[in-house]
């Protein structure tokens, strides 16, 4: 349930962009979705289309990146990749902490004609 309200905030604030510019039609919108985040990219999107109908957000595209999960060696300060069962610095052999990347369910950008 959570992707239908996600979906309807999008569908209010582009709509009021495209309403603040004075767009006529919303073309995309470019979102990120993080891996571990519990959103479903394509429920948000179906949501999207039934919230957007008869709006400018009609027919609007996601352009999609989803991001990793990552964390950081404690002891390096290295970036890495989570993978699955093997939280450990490649080159530090710690195990790295939680960082918000990943977690991400954003808007990014609003692409309007």
């Amino acid at each position: 349930m959570h992707e239908y309200h996600k979906a309807v905030e999008w569908v209010e604030k582009a709509n009021a962009k495209a309403a603040e510019v004075g767009a006529s039609k919303v073309t995309a919108l470019k979102v990120t979705f993080g891996e571990a985040s519990d959103y479903s990219p394509e429920v948000v999107k179906n949501y999207f289309d039934e919230a957007a109908a008869g709006t400018a957000c009609e027919g609007a595209r996601f352009d999609i990146t989803i991001s990793r999960c990552m964390l950081k060696c404690p002891n390096c300060g290295k970036l890495f990749e989570k993978k699955l069962l093997d939280y450990k610095c490649p080159d530090c052999v710690i195990e790295g902490n939680p960082t918000d990347s990943g977690n991400e369910v954003e808007l990014n950008d609003i692409v309007w004609e």
